[in-house]
């Protein structure tokens, strides 16, 4: 850094988002930079044991349902997970909550000293590291934000790791087959360390192998979160957890106390809200609503896409249903604009009705035998949470 450059602190939590939103546009998909700055920081996780979980579906779940159970065995943990639905400060927790507003100016401040660029989800996983090393955590639950290899969170070394359901998402970046996606999600794999999964996969095995890794495959366990696939989430936090030293009924109890938001989660008793958006993911939801077409008269799919997505993938799941909603949401720069979509839809054969979070919480009020299910994007679905 030049001596002779000035680095502008921030002064407020509304000033720091104003700061850090602003760093998408830095982009660079190596691990150099990101490393470097840890090491200046000077290792900010050394001593704490971190547990490292990547996949298409379910890592998010996962992570909370570990965070949970450390929770309840009374340990000293935190949590950094992405995306947050409503507030930033959701990517970053510990055993109190959120991180206070001060104590993320106080660290954002801390890392702008040192005068690296850097993107978005870089800042938020230096952040999250300085955060552990503060809150003098004994375990720290990383999620990987997208693929594993070249993520940000990949510059730890994890105490446990864990790969949850594969599939085909973020496939510009991944590459396009599951073998190719798998390759990166496996990046997480270290020398060593144990990695617990719970599905077959040859790259896995062949990388963990490899690399001398020991292999757990996890079965399936009660969750208290909704969605038959949970139990497949819920078996790999149970592995952890045990392979942790936390005793069963413990873990149990854990598990039955989860806390995920915008994961079929009830606004109300016919308003829905979940974060499925790939094709994985919409065919596990698809299962879970067709369990409750006998509770209502008519379901109504309230949608919305973020850019690059394809509409093609809901029709092909849901192609059968009549009602579809496109939700104007307020979330302009993430999702794709919601005239396009009706577009997208009448070029399909189908026709679709753009209406506000509000105007379909208003219907939901007035109309309690349809239910109505709003899904696509976790940019989208956080504004359901205020009602």
């Amino acid at each position: 850094m030049d001596d002779n450059k000035k680095i502008l602190q921030v002064k407020s939590y509304e000033e720091a988002l104003e700061k850090i939103f602003i760093k998408e546009q830095v982009r660079d998909y190596s691990l150099e930079r990101v490393r470097k700055l840890y090491e200046n920081m000077g290792f900010p996780l050394d001593g704490i044991k971190c547990i490292h979980i990547a996949g298409t579906n379910g890592k998010g779940s996962t992570c909370q349902m570990i965070f949970s159970i450390l929770k309840q065995a009374h340990k000293k943990v935190a949590l950094f997970t992405s995306p947050h639905l409503v507030d930033l400060r959701e990517r970053f927790q510990s055993n109190e909550g959120y991180i206070e507003k001060d104590e993320f100016v106080s660290i954002l401040n801390y890392i702008l000293k040192f005068g690296v660029s850097l993107s978005f989800f870089e800042l938020c996983t230096l952040i999250a590291f300085e955060f552990f090393r503060r809150k003098k955590v004994e375990y720290a639950i990383v999620e990987v934000g997208f693929g594993g290899l070249l993520d940000s969170t990949n510059i730890i070394n994890p105490h446990i790791t864990a790969i949850t359901s594969i599939g085909y998402d973020h496939m510009d970046f991944l590459g396009n087959t599951l073998e190719e996606i798998s390759y990166q999600k496996a990046g997480i794999i270290k020398p060593g360390i144990p990695i617990i999964y719970n599905h077959k996969n040859e790259i896995i095995e062949k990388i963990a192998y490899e690399k001398g890794a020991f292999l757990i495959f996890a079965g399936e366990k009660e969750t208290n979160l909704l969605g038959a696939y949970q139990k497949k989430n819920s078996g790999i936090a149970y592995e952890i957890a045990k392979y942790l030293g936390i005793q069963e009924n413990i873990i149990k109890t854990g598990l039955m106390q989860v806390n995920h938001l915008g994961r079929l989660q009830y606004i109300t008793k016919n308003l829905l809200i979940d974060g499925a958006h790939n094709e994985d993911g919409l065919k596990e939801l698809k299962k879970y609503i067709d369990t409750l077409r006998k509770n209502f008269e008519t379901i109504v799919l309230c949608f919305a896409l973020k850019k690059g997505k394809n509409i093609d993938i809901i029709l092909k799941i849901f192609g059968e249903q009549d009602f579809f909603v496109i939700v104007d949401s307020a979330n302009t720069f993430m999702l794709e604009a919601s005239e396009n979509i009706q577009k997208s839809l009448l070029s399909l054969g189908k026709s679709g009705t753009i209406l506000s979070p509000d105007e379909i919480y208003l219907l939901s009020q007035k109309n309690k035998k349809t239910l109505y299910l709003a899904f696509g994007s976790l940019y989208m679905i956080g504004e359901f949470l205020r009602f």
